[in-house]
């Protein structure tokens, strides 16, 4: 039993390897021609166009392998079908659910792995490869060093920062304005403004500006400086941050900027919806495996391994409608940010399960 479990699972390994390398691949010249223009026509040098795509790798290895493990699984199982070896499994007592498990197992710890790379690896590489491909070969501006006007910014502790100019290269502002509220009330506690205001490297210094001291009836007093210090949360990077895609964000990021969010008073619906489907999408590659393993052996009953395969690709399909279905109700807040990234998986997992158990059926989608 245990020889068998690792035959099938070296067998399943290798037509693993061989598809989602192929898949890659494909994916990289089919992108590749269509990038290649855009690198010749901004001379871009050929180092930088190599660069882009070993950046790209992960990104396009954590978005095909999950499809990989259903194609592989199919062409596994359809393959040993063929070849009558699961007949002889079956005729020595041995349960075919029993021998897949190992398909299960390695997709469950391809899972595991994914997460790990999307939270530690794909982020990096992926604001490396838009950098380069925005920035040093479209020759769009880089927001973060920007110089900006009139900004608005809520801090996370309520008050709220309204600058005229800002130069994130010197951490420098002009025209500064920074209200701070009741705790208890939604009143302005206090108004500060100043000229303006400089970063020395552990706070912000503001010159020549005033601060009111309000309360409900008015202005309680006013106090003039040349240079003072207020205890503020914001640091420098936080008035050049940008929004980051999903993809450059880590889970861990992504539960920050909810936190932040949610503390601002913002919608975080859309940011938890990325979360889920961030955290979801590896486990795609049980989801395809719990469905793969029974239809593949069916199929295989009525058809050849082209007819296997084709099976598999519209049931893939099939799933990404559901997937990126819910994805766009979680958005629109008609589901649950849980239901909408992890619904269509429990519900393939559902009928995966359901195929397994009536595997000895003739039918391909027994009743």
């Amino acid at each position: 039993m245990t020889i068998l479990k690792r035959y099938i699972l070296g067998q399943f390994i290798k037509t693993y390897a061989l598809t989602v390398g192929g898949l890659v691949g494909m994916f990289i010249v089919i992108d590749g021609f269509e990038r290649l223009d855009e690198f010749v026509n901004k001379n871009a040098d050929v180092g930088d166009f190599l660069v882009y795509y070993f950046f790209k790798i992960p990104f396009i290895l954590s978005y095909m392998a999950p499809q990989s493990v259903l194609v592989a699984t199919v062409i596994t199982l359809a393959t040993l079908s063929r070849n009558n070896e699961f007949t002889a499994m079956k005729a020595c007592g041995i349960s075919v659910t029993g021998l897949t498990l190992p398909i299960i197992g390695f997709s469950a710890f391809l899972a595991l792995g994914l997460m790990v790379c999307n939270e530690f690896v794909t982020p990096v590489t992926s604001q490396k490869m838009n950098y380069l491909f925005n920035i040093k070969v479209r020759g769009a501006v880089d927001q973060s060093k920007q110089m900006r006007d009139h900004l608005w910014i809520r801090s996370g502790n309520g008050s709220i920062w309204n600058i005229n100019y800002y130069d994130p290269m010197k951490s420098f502002m002009k025209g500064v304005s920074l209200y701070t509220f009741d705790p208890v009330r939604p009143d302005i506690r206090h108004r500060i403004d100043a000229k303006s205001a400089l970063w020395n490297g552990q706070q912000w210094e503001f010159f020549n500006g005033y601060i009111r001291f309000l309360s409900a009836d008015g202005v309680e007093s006013t106090r003039y400086f040349e240079r003072e210090i207020f205890p503020t949360l914001e640091k420098p990077a936080d008035f050049k941050k940008l929004q980051k895609r999903p993809e450059e964000m880590s889970a861990r990021y992504m539960y920050a900027t909810i936190q932040k969010q949610e503390k601002e008073g913002l919608d975080s619906t859309r940011t938890w919806v990325d979360l889920h489907q961030k955290l979801s999408y590896p486990f795609i590659s049980v989801v395809l495996a719990l469905i793969g393993i029974p239809l593949s052996i069916r199929s295989s009953r009525t058809g050849g391994l082209l007819f296997c395969v084709w099976v598999s690709l519209v049931t893939g399909f099939i799933f990404s409608f559901f997937y990126a279905m819910g994805i766009s109700f979680g958005y629109k807040g008609v589901f649950s940010p849980v239901m909408a990234a992890w619904g269509p998986c429990l519900l393939f997992i559902c009928i995966g399960f359901y195929l397994l158990l009536t595997m000895d059926s003739e039918k391909l989608l027994p009743t």
